[in-house]
C-alpha cells in the first residue's frame, strides 16, 4: 500500500532547483511535480527531451512520431505512481527514439547562410508557424512555451515581449493573437551570442523579431537549453 503513496510524499518535499523539460515553477501535474523533485528524473526528463526533437527532425512521417509521443505521455508516463516507474518509462523510451532517431535517413542540415552571424546584424523572413514546446501542450501552461518557426529555418521561444507590459501570459497570448499571425514578413536581428560555449555547441544565441505590418517587437532564444546544456 505505501507505493500509492510515494509520488504524494515526494511532493511534500521542497522543490530542489533541478531543471526538467518544463519550467518547474508551472508544473501542474503530480508527475510534474515529482520531476522537478527529484534531480534523476530530471535529467532523464531533459535527455528525452534532447532525443525526442532530435528523432523528429529525422523521420519522414512527424506527426505519427508526435502521436507515439502524445501516447506515451498520456498512458505511460502520468499513469505512474512511484518515481521508479517513471525511471523505468523514461529510459525505456528514450532507449525507442533513439533507436527511431538511428534507423530514421539522415536530416538534411538546416539552411543557416541567411540567419544574421554578428551582433546587430538583421535579416528578413516569414513566419511560418506557431508551435508549442510538447506537441499537444496548451499554450502557455508547462511545456506549451511558445515556439515561432521561421522561413530561415530559425526557432525561436519567446523570452519577452516589452510592449505586452500588462499581459501576464505573453506565450498564451502570441500563441492566439494576430500580432504574429502566419505568413507575417518579420526583420530577424541576432542581439547576443553565448558565451563560453563546448566546441560545436552555440545554442542560446538571442534574437529581436519586428513586424513590418504593426512594428510590434519580441525577443527570443534559439533554443530551449543555452549551450553545454542537456
Amino acid at each position: 500500500m505505501k507505493s500509492k503513496f510515494v509520488l504524494l510524499g515526494l511532493l511534500c518535499l521542497p522543490f530542489s532547483a533541478h531543471s526538467a523539460s518544463f519550467d518547474c515553477d508551472k508544473a501542474s501535474t503530480l508527475v510534474e511535480k515529482a520531476i522537478c523533485g527529484d534531480k534523476e528524473l530530471s535529467d532523464l526528463d531533459d535527455t528525452l527531451q534532447s532525443v525526442y526533437k532530435r528523432a523528429l527532425s529525422q523521420v519522414e512521417d512527424a506527426e505519427t512520431l508526435k502521436s507515439d509521443q502524445r501516447n506515451w505521455l498520456k498512458n505511460t508516463r502520468n499513469k505512474c505512481k512511484t518515481p521508479s516507474c517513471l525511471k523505468t518509462a523514461y529510459m525505456e523510451h528514450i532507449e525507442v527514439l533513439n533507436d527511431v532517431a538511428a534507423s530514421a535517413p539522415s536530416a538534411p542540415k538546416k539552411a543557416t547562410s541567411d540567419l544574421p552571424k554578428k551582433v546587430g546584424k538583421c535579416v528578413d523572413a516569414v513566419l511560418m508557424d506557431k508551435t508549442t514546446r510538447f506537441e499537444g501542450a496548451v499554450p502557455g501552461e508547462a511545456g506549451g512555451e511558445l515556439n515561432m518557426l521561421f522561413s530561415n529555418d530559425l526557432g525561436v521561444y519567446v523570452t519577452s515581449a516589452p510592449y505586452l507590459a500588462s499581459e501576464s501570459n505573453v506565450d498564451k497570448y502570441l500563441y492566439n493573437s494576430r500580432d504574429f499571425a502566419k505568413g507575417d514578413k518579420v526583420k530577424i536581428c541576432l542581439v547576443a551570442l553565448p558565451k563560453d560555449c563546448p566546441p560545436g555547441d552555440d545554442r542560446g544565441k538571442i534574437y529581436a523579431i519586428t513586424n513590418y505590418k504593426n512594428k510590434k517587437s519580441f525577443t527570443g532564444v534559439d533554443a530551449w537549453h543555452s549551450c553545454g546544456g542537456a
